[in-house]
């Protein structure tokens, strides 16, 4: 594997740990935006259909079939993936002038974006590159046209919500507790922000009661998918 690839990968992982498993990493290749994907590698994304989550883990059936990134990406942007040459990697990409035309497309259907662009060094061999910006549903600085926030729930042992509001836009910011039983006063609040990211905090020992609970809660909200046989993507 090349270095360029090695590195491409690496900070794939790192991304993941960082802002979840919904992410399109971006590598600037010359005039080029590229996307990579090694095929027959197991996928970290794990999917359920909301009445599974609700059912619990006896009744639950393994995770259903994730397409990969790479081919959700070629569908939505209605491009062509590539096997090129010797290498057994899945490859997509466009020009970097374009990449404004199709960010709104992606971060509408909830991806974040990674760009990787490369460094102007001024020194001649291998070209330095780093990750220049990220993108994702709630914070899009190219495109100020509304107000977008990013909703994180705390879950605390005590029945105690802590939430947040918070937006990358204005640095606006809401933070308070509330108690279980005062759950639906929350709803009423949230009706006035535009909310395109959720973060859920809770122990990592979280039992399966305290899980769906979190989903209920949710559905409470509104910002669940309502159609039972919708996909919710769950990190471990």
């Amino acid at each position: 594997m090349t270095p360029i690839l090695v590195q491409y990968f690496n900070l794939a992982e790192e991304n993941y740990s960082k802002y979840g498993l919904s992410v399109i990493q971006l590598i600037q290749i010359g005039k080029f935006y590229e996307l990579w994907h090694e095929p027959n590698t197991l996928s970290r994304q794990q999917a359920y259909s909301q009445a599974e989550l609700l059912a619990g883990p006896s009744m639950r059936s393994r995770p259903l079939g994730l397409t990969p990134p790479i081919e959700q990406v070629a569908s939505l942007l209605d491009m062509r993936i590539i096997l090129p040459g010797k290498r057994s990697l899945l490859q997509m990409g466009f020009p970097i002038y374009s990449l404004n035309n199709h960010l709104s497309t992606l971060l509408d259907k909830g991806w974040t974006v990674i760009v990787i662009n490369e460094l102007a060094t001024g020194k001649s061999g291998p070209k330095q590159r780093a990750v220049s910006q990220v993108y994702s549903p709630s914070c899009n600085l190219e495109d100020c046209s509304e107000l977008s926030y990013v909703l994180s729930i705390y879950f605390s042992q005590d029945d105690i919500l802590g939430i947040t509001l918070f937006s990358a836009m204005n640095g606006h910011s809401i933070m308070f507790p509330v108690s279980w039983a005062d759950r639906d006063k929350v709803a009423r609040l949230l009706i006035s922000y535009h909310i395109r990211e959720i973060v859920i905090w809770a122990n990592s020992g979280a039992s399966e009661i305290l899980i769906n609970k979190i989903y209920n809660l949710l559905i409470d909200y509104n910002l669940f998918p309502s159609e039972p046989n919708a996909k919710i993507e769950v990190m471990g």
